[in-house]
């Protein structure tokens, strides 16, 4: 055996071994990608379940919007109503309760002077 057939058992050996080694990440690798394709799949899977229940919950959220909007414009209305009201009332009744208060007040007087006690 020369050396150039030793150098060209050596070359083999190690182009061998060098194959073995890539073979064997190529296989390490091809299992990694497979184990993230279904740690994607079940995350996509998740997520999507995540986002249709968070479309139902800002649909609730919405509808309790609209409930209470409702709410506070009957409350407007109300007030507004209560606010009418009482100033009609005491439009109606302030000049009847002084007049009356005014009357009972001269009563007195002239009830005093009648007794002499003014």
């Amino acid at each position: 055996m020369t050396a150039a057939d030793l150098a060209a058992v050596v070359v083999s050996v190690l182009s061998l071994a060098a194959v073995a080694v890539l073979t064997w990440f190529a296989v390490v690798l091809a299992r990694e990608v497979a184990e993230l394709r279904d740690t994607v799949a079940r995350v996509r899977t998740e997520a999507l379940g995540l986002v249709e229940e968070a479309r139902a919950a800002v649909a609730r959220a919405d509808g309790e919007i609209e409930r209470v909007d409702d709410i506070l414009d009957a409350a407007e209305a109300i007030s507004s109503r209560v606010d009418g009201a009482s100033r009609v009332a005491y439009l109606a009744l302030s000049k009847p309760v002084i007049k009356t208060a005014a009357v009972a007040s001269g009563a007195q007087r002239a009830a005093r002077r009648l007794r002499g006690n003014g």
